[in-house]
C-alpha cells in the first residue's frame, strides 16, 4: 500500500469561517479597507479577526488583500484574541497565505494553546507530531492532541487514532486509537472515513472488514471524494480478484477529481492488470492522456519506466534519462526523485550506478523538494558510496543524529542503496537492546540473521518473519523502531 503524509491547507475551513461570521454582517466585512485606521483599530479583537480573516480567505463579497488581512489579525492577537492567535498561528506555520515564519507561529499556538484553545492545541500538536519548523516532540504532541480531541476538534481525533491504530509514530493502541477515529467519523470527517476505511481494508492493525471499508468509501464518495473508491479499486487491481471492477472503481474515483486514479489505471495497463492481457497494455495511452490532463505527476514516470524496461516500445537507457530530466525540469518532483535514485543505483540492465550524476540531478532539482528530503536523498547516495565498517558508522551516526529521518519509506530507500549500511545500523541497535552479540560489520551473517529474526518477531505485524527478515519492508520497519 502506497502511503503519503497528507498536508492540510489550513485548519480554517468554510464552516469554520461560518461561524466566526455569525452575528457579524458583510456589509460590516466588505468596506474594510476603506476605513479610517483608527476605526479598525478601536474595533473588538473579535471583529478584527472576522475583518481580517474574511480579507485573507476572500470570502463572500470580500476582495482578498492578504497582507490587510494579516495585519487586522495580528492586531486582535496583540489584544489577546486567544482565536486570532491560532489563527494567525496556523496561517504562517503553513505558509500558503504567505511566507511562513514558524517561530512566529510557534509562539502564537503555544501562548493559545496555553490559554485553552482547541484549534491551536490541534495545530501545535501537529507540529510537534512532524516536526514542523520545531524538533519533533511526539509525546507533549500527543497530550496537545487528546486535549483538542477531548474538546471535540474531529482533526486531532482523526490523526491522534490514526496514528495510535497505526503504530506509526506511537506503539500501537487500538484500544485507544479506534474510539477517537469512530468520533472523527460520527462526527461527520470525510477523511477520518477514508483512514478507517483504509485500515478495515488492509488489515491494518484491525481485522480485515473490506464491506465496512467500501460502505465508508461509498459515503465519502456520496459527498464527492473519490479518495476511498481509488483505494479499493487499488487494492482489487493488484490482487488480482476482480479486473472489471477494479477498473469500474478506478475510473469512479477519477471522475470524482482523484487524477492519480487514472495513473494507477495506466499503470495497471501497463503490466497486464487489466484483463485481458496484451490487450490490457493498449489502454495505457488513454488513462496517460487522462492522468496528464488531471496533472498527476506520477504518468510521468510510468512512461520513463515503459522506456526502461522496453513495455511496448524499444527499451533505451539515454531515452529513459532523457524522459525523467525533461519532466524534472517541467517542474516534476516524482521523476526528479525518480531520476536521483534510477542514477544512485542503476538497474542493472540499459542504466549504470553514476552516484555523481546523482547528486548533480539532486543539486539541480532539489529546489523541487523540500530540504528533508533533500538531506534524505543526498544521505541515501552517501550510503551506496559506503564500502567498509568505518564508513558504515559515519552514516549511522548521521541517522541516529537525524530521528526525524525514521521512516519506513528511508529504511526501504537505504536498504537499496546501501545494504551493508542498513544491516550495519541494525546490528547497533540489536546490540543495544541486547538481541545481538557479534560484530558491527554490516555483513547479515548467522548471527545477525538470529538477531534480525528476534527484532523481527518483536514487530507488531511479524508475518513477514517466517519468510524472510531480509525483505526490504521488514528492513523498512525495523529501522523505523
Amino acid at each position: 500500500m502506497r502511503r503519503s503524509i497528507m498536508h492540510v491547507r489550513s485548519l480554517m475551513g468554510n464552516s469554520f469561517l461560518v461561524a466566526v461570521f455569525v452575528g457579524v454582517s458583510w456589509a460590516s466585512l466588505a468596506p474594510v479597507a476603506a476605513q479610517p485606521v483608527e476605526t479598525v483599530q478601536a474595533s473588538a479583537p473579535s471583529d478584527l479577526r472576522a475583518r481580517g480573516e474574511a480579507l485573507i480567505y476572500g470570502q463572500g463579497d470580500v476582495t482578498a488583500d492578504v497582507p490587510a488581512g494579516l495585519a487586522l489579525l495580528g492586531q486582535a492577537a496583540e489584544q489577546g484574541d486567544l482565536a486570532a492567535k491560532a489563527s494567525l498561528g496556523k496561517i504562517l506555520l503553513d505558509g500558503y497565505y504567505t511566507a511562513a515564519d514558524t517561530e512566529r507561529a510557534l509562539g502564537l499556538l503555544e501562548a493559545a494553546a496555553q490559554g485553552g484553545h482547541a484549534k491551536a492545541r490541534m495545530s501545535l500538536g501537529g507540529a510537534l507530531l512532524w516536526g514542523t519548523g520545531t524538533e519533533p516532540n511526539p509525546e507533549r504532541a500527543r497530550t496537545l492532541l487528546q486535549l483538542a480531541a477531548d474538546a471535540g476538534e474531529r482533526e486531532a481525533q482523526r490523526i491522534l487514532g490514526e496514528q495510535l491504530i497505526g503504530g506509526w509514530v506511537y506503539p500501537r493502541d487500538v484500544e485507544a486509537g479506534l474510539p477517537l477515529l469512530e468520533a472523527a467519523v460520527a462526527a461527520g470527517d470525510v477523511p477520518a472515513r477514508v483512514a478507517l476505511g483504509d485500515f478495515l481494508l488492509y488489515g491494518i492493525g484491525l481485522p480485515k472488514d473490506e464491506l465496512r471499508a467500501l460502505a465508508l468509501y461509498e459515503e465519502v464518495a456520496a459527498k464527492g471524494n473519490g479518495k476511498g473508491l481509488m483505494h479499493y479499486g487499488e487494492a482489487l487491481m493488484w490482487s488480482e480478484r476482480d479486473a472489471s471492477a477494479a477498473e469500474e472503481y478506478l475510473e469512479r474515483a477519477g471522475s470524482l477529481g482523484q487524477g492519480h486514479a487514472w495513473s494507477i489505471l495506466a499503470e495497471g495497463a501497463m503490466y497486464g492488470y487489466l484483463g485481458g492481457g496484451n490487450f490490457s497494455r493498449h489502454k495505457f495511452d488513454g488513462y496517460a492522456e487522462k492522468a496528464r490532463a488531471a496533472g498527476d505527476p506520477q504518468v510521468e514516470v510510468l512512461d520513463a519506466i515503459r522506456q526502461m524496461w522496453g513495455i511496448s516500445m524499444v527499451a533505451s537507457g539515454p531515452k529513459t534519462l532523457e524522459r525523467l530530466h525533461e519532466a524534472a525540469a517541467g517542474g516534476n518532483a516524482e521523476a526528479a526523485t525518480f531520476l536521483v535514485e534510477l542514477l544512485r543505483d542503476g538497474n542493472a540492465m540499459n542504466v549504470m550506478k553514476d552516484r555523481d550524476a546523482a547528486r548533480a540531478a539532486l543539486a539541480q532539482y532539489g529546489p523541487l523538494l523540500d530540504p528533508l528530503d533533500q538531506a534524505r536523498y543526498a544521505w541515501t547516495i552517501d550510503a551506496a558510496e559506503a564500502r567498509r565498517p568505518s564508513a558504515y558508522a559515519k552514516i549511522a551516526e548521521a541517522f541516529v543524529e537525524n530521528p526525524e529521518w525514521k521512516t519506513a519509506w528511508l529504511g526501504r530507500a537505504l536498504y537499496k542503496a546501501s545494504p551493508n549500511s542498513a544491516i550495519y545500523i541494525l546490528q547497533s541497535q540489536m546490540k543495544a537492546d541486547g538481541l545481538y552479540r557479534g560484530p558491527l560489520d554490516g555483513l547479515a551473517g548467522p548471527l545477525t540473521l538470529r538477531g534480525l529474526y528476534r527484532a523481527c518477531r518483536a514487530l507488531d505485524d511479524a508475518s513477514a518473519c517466517d519468510d524472510s527478515v531480509l525483505r526490504p519492508d521488514v528492513i523498512g520497519t525495523l529501522l523505523m523502531r
